[in-house]
C-alpha cells in the first residue's frame, strides 16, 4: 500500500517524497531509490522528528495504526491513514482525541468513495430506501497476517470497514443501530469472526444489508456488489465497482470504466486539504464510524440483540 500511495504522490507537482520507513530496511531502501527519497529508515521516530516532513502516510499492519497516528499527531505531522483506523474502539477514540488536541489534518483512506461508478449511483439515487452491500472474498489463508486476531483482525475488521463506509456514504444518513448474524465458518482454528450478515437502521428510517466475509467469490458480480433502490429506480455496482447499471423502471443505462480508480483521487484530495488548510472529505470520524459498525455487529452476534450506535 505504501508503494501504491508513493506512486500517486510521485506524479503530483509540488510533492516531495522525503523519507521512507519500514521494519525491513531493504524494502525501505528499495522504495527510497524507486521514488527518489532523501533517506530510508527503520525508525519511525526519525521521520516524525524531521522538520522537513509535513505529512506521513501510515500503511502498516493494523495493530500499529493507532500508535503511529498518535505519535504523528504529537509531532504535528498531518496523516493519511490506510484503513482500518484501528482494531478497537478505544484505539479509534485515542486517535481522534490526538488529532483534535494537536489540530492536524487527518484523512482515512476509503478509496471506494472515489470510484466514478459510485458517484453515478449516488447522483441517480440520492436517497435510497434500501441499500445492499456485499464484499465476499475467496478464502483467506489461515496464516495470512491480516487474519491474525491481534495484528489484522480478520477479513471483516480488515476489509469490512470499506463496505460499512460505502454503505453509509451511499445512504447519506447516520446509522443508528445494527443487528447481525454470523460467526467463524471458514477459519475454525483462528479466533475471529470471518463471515457476517448485518442489518443497519439509519436515522432517516431507511435500511441497509451488509454481507462481508471470505466464504467465496462469485464471478458474476465480483468481490464487490452494491445495490440501491428508492421505490422506483435501482442502481447496481459490480465488477469491482467498475460497472454500474442504472434502471429507471423503463430504461437501462450501463457504464463500464476501463480500470479501477480511487487511489490517485484520494491522494489528490489529501494534498489539496493540506495546501488549502481545509478539512479532508474523509476524516478520523469516518474511520471510527466504520469500525464502530463492525464491532457492534460482532456484539450483536454475541448477544443476539440489536446494538444502538452512539459515539
Amino acid at each position: 500500500m505504501g508503494e501504491i500511495h508513493a506512486r500517486c504522490l510521485s506524479a503530483m507537482d509540488g510533492v516531495q517524497i522525503h523519507a521512507l520507513c519500514d521494519v525491513d530496511e531493504q524494502r525501505a531502501r528499495a522504495l527510497c531509490d524507486q521514488f527518489h527519497g532523501t533517506y530510508a529508515t527503520t525508525d519511525p521516530e526519525r521521520a516524525l522528528r524531521d522538520d522537513d516532513v509535513d505529512a506521513v502516510y501510515i500503511c502498516t499492519h493494523h495493530d500499529t495504526h493507532s500508535m503511529l497516528a498518535i505519535r504523528a499527531a504529537e509531532a504535528r505531522k498531518h496523516v493519511m491513514m490506510e484503513k482500518p483506523l484501528a482494531l478497537t474502539l478505544e484505539e479509534c477514540y485515542a486517535v481522534g482525541n490526538a488529532v483534535e488536541k494537536h489540530g492536524i489534518t487527518f484523512m482515512t483512506g476509503f478509496k471506494m468513495r472515489y470510484y466514478p461508478s459510485v458517484a453515478r449511483a449516488r447522483a441517480f439515487i440520492p436517497a435510497p430506501l434500501v441499500t445492499v452491500g456485499q464484499m465476499l472474498d475467496a478464502r483467506w489463508p489461515d496464516d495470512f497476517w491480516a487474519n491474525d486476531p491481534r495484528k489484522g483482525g480478520g477479513n471483516i475488521l480488515s476489509q469490512g470497514c470499506h463496505t460499512m463506509d460505502l454503505v453509509c456514504h451511499l445512504n447519506g444518513s447516520p446509522p443508528v443501530r445494527i443487528f447481525a448474524e454470523g460467526g467463524n465458518y471458514t477459519h475454525p482454528g483462528v479466533q475471529i469472526f470471518d463471515n457476517i450478515v448485518a442489518t443497519i437502521g439509519f436515522a432517516n428510517g431507511t435500511i441497509a444489508s451488509v454481507v462481508q466475509g471470505d466464504s467465496g467469490q462469485t464471478p458474476f458480480v465480483s468481490k464487490f456488489s452494491f445495490q440501491l433502490t428508492d421505490g422506483r429506480r435501482t442502481a447496481h455496482l459490480r465488477n469491482r465497482l467498475k460497472t454500474v447499471t442504472l434502471f429507471d423502471g423503463e430504461h437501462v443505462q450501463e457504464t463500464v470504466d476501463p480500470e479501477e480508480y480511487g487511489f490517485a483521487e484520494e491522494n489528490a484530495d489529501f494534498i489539496r486539504s493540506l495546501r488549502q488548510k481545509t478539512p479532508p472529505p474523509i476524516t478520523h470520524v469516518d474511520g471510527l464510524r466504520a469500525t464502530l459498525l463492525i464491532l457492534n455487529a460482532f456484539e450483536a452476534i454475541r448477544t443476539g440483540r440489536p446494538q444502538p450506535l452512539t459515539w
